[in-house]
């Protein structure tokens, strides 16, 4: 049975200091136009301070963080503004949103222990509650035993998580500082249209690979020494495709399989971002390949693995100081960007599927580091449940050598995935 949520706060917290008028309109890179039109969600779990003794003074706690958050959009002045179109932020004070919520019945611990991604989304605002031009929205949740999650929504127009979480503490950060090197375009955005209607069978299910798996799985195509994020997509991505030609043999012979990463591009730019950079800043490396092309090795599972991972690593390296260079160039950059092999009208006209998976990693964020709140570092951090189909988050486990893969997929696709995440043990040496 759903838990009630008892919400006992609703407000906008404002700065604590005006900004200044000089700084009333932030206007939006060609970067921030690009970004998709959607919030992402993150939650830190803390346990109960220490000298707490079984009393919890919600109340006192409450305060503290409502003025530190005021204290902080001072520094953050876009995120207590208003989002207008896809070209400004107005940056008018109107505050985030803030909303705090009562979990008596329900133990911290059991949170986390017992996992069910589906039930986090009590715990964020899944959109801001006074509009979606609302850059920022917190929710503050206190659970019985005196734990807390603060849940974070924040929209990607106006930053994307590495802006989050990886300035280092006491380096102000600077907004509008790209605006000139990648100008706003009015040319009509060539993106996706926003998802249509949900399957009724996504499930999402979170899939944790420590140090032995990853060790396994990168030891399969060790001669290209992947990274450990490459390893787990090309895991993922394999057991996609694999799926769907069980599913359908016929029809995935005339499919192209795609995975889309997530790249962030303040180190492969020249001249480098600004250190204190804040904004969006990140491409799209795109990898593809056809069920013909591993169909051949098909008996022998670890070298679909090998292509898969050699694919996935060029579409990454081809992200480098050139193709940001033509980003810059927002206008063409679209148009080339209409070219590209996934827009190709064989798809439009059924000849040939497009099957997609979509990746996102948070891994090497420092989330478990920079966000004390006052209870300490976080115990854990967890993103939600996303309702889109083969939406795949990566994130570092709270150790730093592991990952999280949160993976939203079609019942049927993801159960060949959880199969064989339970035979990577049998691989190990």
């Amino acid at each position: 049975m759903a838990t009630p949520i008892d919400i006992v706060t609703i407000e906008m917290i404002k700065p604590s200091y005006p900004t200044p008028l000089h700084l009333r309109n932030l206007c939006s890179s060609f970067l921030d136009q690009i970004a998709p039109s959607i919030h992402f969600h993150i939650i830190l779990y803390y346990e109960a301070y220490p000298s707490d003794n079984g009393s919890h003074n919600y109340e006192k706690t409450s305060l503290k963080l409502k003025r530190s958050l005021s204290e902080a959009l001072v520094t953050y002045y876009p995120l207590a503004g208003r989002i207008r179109d896809t070209c400004w932020v107005d940056c008018n004070d109107a505050g985030a949103e803030y909303l705090e919520a009562r979990f008596a019945d329900i133990q911290l611990s059991d949170v986390i222990e017992k996992c069910v991604p589906e039930r986090l989304e009590k715990y964020v605002p899944m959109v801001p509650r006074g509009g979606e031009d609302i850059p920022l929205s917190v929710q503050v949740n206190f659970f019985g035993c005196g734990g807390a999650a603060v849940g974070l929504c924040i929209s990607h127009k106006v930053t994307d998580a590495t802006n989050d979480t990886k300035s280092e503490p006491f380096i102000k950060p600077c907004f509008g500082s790209m605006t000139s090197r990648f100008p706003p375009t009015d040319f009509p955005l060539f993106l996706p249209p926003p998802p249509g209607a949900t399957p009724a069978n996504i499930v999402t299910k979170r899939y944790v690979f420590d140090e032995p798996k990853l060790a396994t799985l990168k030891n399969l195509v060790a001669e290209i020494n992947p990274t450990r994020v490459e390893a787990v997509i090309a895991f993922i991505w394999k057991n996609f495709i694999d799926a769907v030609i069980i599913r359908d043999k016929n029809k995935a012979k005339n499919t192209l399989f795609a995975a889309k990463l997530v790249v962030d591009i303040r180190s492969r730019a020249s001249p480098p971002f600004p250190k204190n950079f804040f904004g969006n800043a990140c491409a799209r490396a795109l990898a593809m390949t056809m069920e013909k092309e591993t169909d051949s090795r098909k008996a022998k599972g670890e070298y679909t693995y090998h292509d898969l991972a050699i694919n996935l690593r060029d579409a990454i390296r081809k992200i480098d100081v050139d193709y940001v260079k033509r980003m810059e160039d927002g206008h063409n950059f679209l148009k080339y960007l209409s070219t590209s092999e996934e827009n190709d009208p064989c798809f439009k006209d059924g000849r040939i599927t497009l099957e997609t998976c979509g990746f996102s990693s948070w891994c090497r964020l420092p989330l478990y580091d920079v966000a004390d709140y006052g209870w300490g570092k976080p115990v854990w951090v967890s993103p939600v449940a996303i309702p889109v189909k083969n939406m795949i988050v990566l994130l570092d486990t709270k150790t730093g050598n592991g990952i999280e893969a949160w993976v939203n997929m079609l019942k049927e696709d993801i159960a060949l995935i959880d199969t064989n995440y339970h035979l990577i043990s049998s691989l190990m040496p």
